[in-house]
Order: C-alpha cells, then sequence, then structure tokens
C-alpha cells in the first residue's frame, strides 16, 4: 500500500501589534484638517467639527456643500465637548450674521449677533464643567438695522461675484473662557479659545397653488390666468394703429413659481412691420433691422441692487429664456418691413430657469434682489435699459420648494 508524503506547512511568525489609535490628539499634537465628517440621511445630516481641543457636533440640519444648511427659524441642535477641561470657567456659542463686499472684506457689517451662555461656572473654587454640553439656538426671522424704522426679514446666505464681491455669511462660533492662576502678580487671567465654522441660511419657499399646465386651461380655468397689456407707441398719438404695438401676455396669476420647473404663457402681438421697422430704427440706430432675429422675446431675470457704505451698483442676470412657437392663427411669419398692414402674431410659449437657485428674492437696506417676467421687444435678452421703452417688467417671485397638496 502507497503513503502519501505529508508536506510541512512553513512556519509563521506573528506581525507586530497595530499602534494604539485614538481621534483625541495627544500632547504635542495638533489638528491639520477642518474638513468636518458629514453623515447624511435626507434631511437629517450631522456634521462633526474638530479643532483646538474642542468638538463640536451639529444635527438634524440639512447638507448643503458641505456645510450645515438651516431654514427659516430653525434651531441649531447639537452638542459640544472639551479635550481638556481643567480651567474652563464658561463656554458659549454665538450666531452671527454679517454682509461683506469688495471694499471691506476684513470686517463686514453685522446684521444679527445672539450669544448663549452652554455653560459657567457658579463657584469661586471653580468647578470641571460638563464632559457633554447640549447646543440650542435659533435663527431669528427679522432684525433692524440702525437708523430703520421697520424690522426686515431675515435675509438668506447669498453670494454675487459680479461686477464687486458680495456676500452674506453666518457663522457659529464655540468660545471656551479658560482661567489661570499667575503667581507672579497674585491674580486669575482668562483668555478665550474660539472655533468658527459657516453655516448656511436657507428660508425655504413654495407656492400657494400650482402653476397650470397649459393656456389651454383657460376657458376651464380663467382664475389661474392674469393678462398683462403692454403698449408701445409713439410719444404724439397719431391715431393710426399701424404706429403702435399692443402685446397681450398671459400668465399663471399665482406669480409665485418654483425655480426647477417650467412657467407656461400665451402672448399675442397686434402691430404692423413698419412700426416695428421705425422703431429699430429709433432705438436702435448702429443695428440693421433686417439683422433682428426675434420680434420678442421673453425671459426670466434677477436683479440685484447694492447699497453698502457709499458702494452702490446694481447687477441683472437672465436666469432662463422662453422657448415660443408661433401659433397657425397669426396672419404672417414674424418679421420686418416696410408694410403698413396691421398683423397679428400668437405664441404659447414656457419659461425655466437654466441656473441653479438657491434662494428666494429677499430685501434689506445694503442688498435685495428681485425677479421678474421681462418682454423684449426687438432686444435679446438681456439687461434692463434705463428707459425700458422695448421691454417689460413684471414683478414675480422665484420659490426654491415645489407646491405640495396638503389636502
Amino acid at each position: 500500500m502507497e503513503t502519501l508524503s505529508v508536506q510541512l506547512l512553513p512556519e509563521y511568525t506573528p506581525s507586530k501589534p497595530a499602534p494604539d489609535y485614538s481621534s483625541k490628539l495627544l500632547p504635542g499634537e495638533e489638528c491639520i484638517q477642518r474638513s468636518p465628517r458629514v453623515i447624511q440621511r435626507g434631511d437629517n445630516a450631522s456634521f462633526t467639527y474638530r479643532e483646538r481641543g474642542m468638538t463640536l457636533k451639529l444635527m438634524d440640519c440639512r447638507e448643503e456643500d458641505h456645510h450645515p444648511s438651516y431654514g427659516l427659524g430653525s434651531t441649531i441642535r447639537g452638542e459640544v465637548s472639551l479635550d481638556h477641561r481643567r480651567g474652563v470657567v464658561a463656554v458659549a456659542a454665538k450666531l452671527e450674521g454679517r454682509v461683506y463686499h469688495s471694499g471691506q472684506l476684513s470686517k463686514g457689517v453685522i446684521i444679527v449677533s445672539k450669544e448663549r451662555t452652554l455653560w459657567e461656572s457658579t463657584t469661586p473654587n471653580g468647578q470641571t464643567c460638563p464632559s457633554i454640553m447640549p447646543l440650542s439656538m435659533s435663527f431669528p426671522t427679522s432684525y433692524r438695522e440702525r437708523g430703520q424704522d421697520r424690522p426686515f426679514r431675515l435675509p438668506p446666505s447669498f453670494e454675487l461675484s459680479k461686477p464687486r464681491h458680495v456676500a452674506i455669511v453666518y457663522t457659529l462660533q464655540i468660545i471656551v473662557t479658560k482661567s489661570r492662576n499667575v503667581p507672579m502678580i497674585g491674580k486669575k487671567l482668562s483668555r478665550e479659545v474660539k472655533m468658527s465654522i459657516h453655516v448656511k441660511y436657507r428660508p425655504r419657499v413654495q407656492p400657494s397653488r400650482p402653476v397650470p399646465y397649459s393656456f389651454s386651461e383657460v376657458k376651464q380655468s380663467p382664475e389661474d390666468w392674469m393678462e398683462d397689456v403692454w403698449i408701445t407707441k409713439p410719444s404724439v398719438d397719431t391715431g393710426n394703429e399701424a404706429f403702435l404695438a399692443r402685446c397681450h401676455f398671459f400668465f399663471p396669476s399665482v406669480r409665485v413659481f418654483t425655480a426647477s420647473e417650467s412657467i407656461p404663457f400665451h402672448l399675442r402681438l397686434e402691430t404692423s412691420p413698419l412700426f416695428l421697422h421705425n422703431l429699430a430704427k429709433l432705438f436702435l440706430p448702429h443695428q440693421n433691422p433686417s439683422e433682428i432675429e426675434e420680434v420678442l422675446n421673453v425671459f426670466i431675470l434677477r436683479q440685484t441692487t447694492v447699497n453698502i457704505q457709499g458702494t452702490s451698483f446694481s447687477h441683472d442676470q437672465v436666469l432662463g429664456r422662453g422657448q415660443m412657437m408661433l401659433q397657425s392663427s397669426s396672419t404672417s411669419k414674424a418679421t420686418m418691413s416696410e408694410s403698413k398692414e396691421p398683423v397679428t402674431w400668437s405664441w404659447d410659449g414656457d419659461l425655466r430657469c437654466e441656473v441653479p437657485i438657491l434662494n428666494t428674492g429677499f430685501s434689506t437696506s445694503q442688498i435685495s434682489t428681485t425677479d421678474y417676467i421681462v418682454l423684449s421687444l426687438l432686444l435679446p435678452p438681456g439687461q434692463l435699459r434705463p428707459d425700458l421703452s422695448l421691454q417689460r417688467v413684471i414683478p414675480i417671485r422665484l420659490a426654491t420648494e415645489p407646491w405640495i397638496d396638503r389636502s
């Protein structure tokens, strides 16, 4: 009977033990990375920050660009813990909002500031602060500015990069006050250690009712639609219909629109090709009327006005352009010529924001943003003209959240 040889396994040498690991800093070590650890579960995100011997954990918030984000009047909830509690006499949290602009980036203008004590020593000999201190601090819904009679609604986090940099920034600061004996002078000295993080303030806005699907529903629900009539004519009344342009613009009467959804509209223009031709020569003398591609344009525009300590300017941003389809009922193609014959052109269309919208319009004494639907005769989508001769401006409000049926 044949026997099988058994091969011995190679000798095993145990590995060196893994080094001890701790998330807490050892003496002589310091934290060189401030990126927070984020746990995201829908609108239930949590953030953990560590810096200078302090740990801040924020809970029950939204996540936006790796920052905690809060809505209208929301409460900042979390907890604070310290690596070294000896000598600590007070711990506080401070919520602050500032307006910065390019001429004053280092300081900014304070619009809101509130502070809350999380813990404070009540005995002369001192006592050890708790290992964990709960944090609960709410955003105010309004604030008052110096020299202003009425309160302003607290503005959202905001940033404008051009033509000049302007920003509204909110920060949460943890302030730890420490005290130590100095025998040489026979008294105690106090010093503050601070940790500051950026938080986003984004109040959510929803339309009060849904937007109708299309203009074809106007007969079933006329109350859902609004008509704006715009007449462009010479300063002297000629009494001739061929020398004016009458525009009928139908759009949803709710006037508050979710930025991510389309806005249906209907447009009817009654004029003459000759009037438009002469209008182009009058207001656009350096442009050949035959090179104007569109007789009428519809677009969404956001205008930001800034007036901070002598710095004043405005910025117009086109958020979306209307897609228009000429109806078969129109008398002819929408063009300009020297014909005096009255024409009627009708379009169905829809508008949609083509850029992300993070906040709705707001107004303070320093910065305001307003949204408009703009009708532009002969001009392409762009900035508002000072005289508005060829533009019709209709104020609207863009919402950040869709309408929800709560019935």
